[in-house]
């Protein structure tokens, strides 16, 4: 499941409020400064004949993915053009939490980034400690795998060997992600911005692989696949908020919530044999599925198909959708929501 164990962000967390633990700030100090202090530039290792084979693939697929960026109006000059060797198979481990009868995630607040409702880590041991305390404090918790985030800027992200196991059109996909948190970038409000990231992603993706017809239909399967199942999960979603927000009392609502996830898991199981062929790409998720994990999925769907309305309302036009996007960054969450609402109801009139 790459695009939900990217998840949760992304977004490294480095400059906290005063409420964050002296100790955890360290902890993300250290890590950011493993990042920064082993980068190797990827020209320098493009030229020197002792890199290793995979790798100098890797690294020239990268040029060519950085030049497409450009020329599609993302920031990446000065951006994934060193790499980095972090020794691990993920950049971080990211901690989401919700309460056991609510899917109101449990938020962190740092400076600069505002409210997010994960807390990330540089080290696996620590990120399940964490996930233990908010358990047994009777939180639902979910741990994403996250391989790469951006640091909107703040520093020249690089390319990690977390990452070099990644086919082209996944790498593509991930650094178009990636830089499309530096064109835009809203406060407190993850689910416009990885929304956003998705949407450019995927338009750049399709636009990448023109020409190369069997790595696109092979994109266009995933991304269908992966619609499908968001879609899915969002129904449910909705039943169990329904759920939380009834007069039931707790021990109706545990039931109510145990047969939800169990009617969610079947219909999965339907998805993959009616129309996936049996594919199986998705069953670790379902694995340890609950409330904390429903709501990664919602962060990186909910506004994907308003945004996926206003990119078409611009003809396909990505300075134009950006700047639309731009100019919807300083809004508050309501009216920027309530824009979106209507340019999608706009265009699938035009559909009509």
């Amino acid at each position: 499941m790459s695009k939900w164990r990217m998840a949760m962000g992304g977004l490294i967390t480095l400059l906290l409020s005063g409420c964050q633990s002296a100790a955890y700030f360290g902890h993300l100090g250290k890590g950011q400064w493993q990042m920064l202090s082993q980068r190797q530039s990827v020209s320098k290792l493009l030229a020197n004949p002792h890199t290793p084979p995979k790798l100098n693939e890797r690294l020239m697929a990268l040029q060519e993915i950085r030049t497409f960026a450009a020329s599609l109006g993302l920031p990446a000059d000065k951006q994934f053009d060193t790499y980095v060797d972090i020794r691990r198979p993920y950049a971080l481990w990211s901690v989401a939490a919700t309460p056991e009868l609510s899917l109101q995630a449990k938020s962190w607040c740092y400076w600069v980034v505002g409210c997010l409702a994960y807390r990330n880590y540089f080290n696996e041991s620590l990120a399940n400690d964490f996930a233990a305390q908010l358990q047994a404090q009777g939180y639902d918790t979910h741990i994403g795998k996250v391989a790469a985030y951006s640091t909107l800027g703040w520093f020249r992200d690089s390319l990690l060997s977390s990452q070099l196991e990644r086919r082209a059109p996944d790498l593509a996909e991930l650094v178009f992600h990636e830089l499309a948190h530096q064109v835009v970038y809203a406060k407190d409000d993850p689910v416009f911005n990885e929304s956003f990231a998705e949407v450019v992603a995927h338009e750049s993706l399709r636009r990448y692989l023109v020409g190369r017809p069997d790595d696109l239909d092979a994109v266009l399967k995933r991304l269908e696949r992966q619609h499908q199942f968001a879609e899915m999960v969002q129904q449910y979603r909705q039943q169990l908020n329904a759920l939380y927000q009834s007069s039931l009392s707790a021990e109706q609502k545990r039931s109510g919530k145990q047969q939800t996830l169990d009617s969610l898991r079947h219909a999965y199981q339907q998805l993959k044999t009616s129309q996936w062929s049996g594919f199986a790409g998705y069953d670790g998720w379902f694995a340890g599925v609950n409330n904390a994990r429903i709501n990664s999925v919602s962060v990186y769907h909910d506004l994907v198909p308003a945004l996926d309305a206003l990119l078409a309302s611009t003809g396909n036009d990505l300075p134009a959708f950006f700047a639309k996007c731009k100019a919807m960054e300083k809004l508050p969450k309501a009216e920027r929501y309530r824009i979106l609402n209507y340019s999608r109801s706009q265009v699938e009139l035009l559909h009509d």
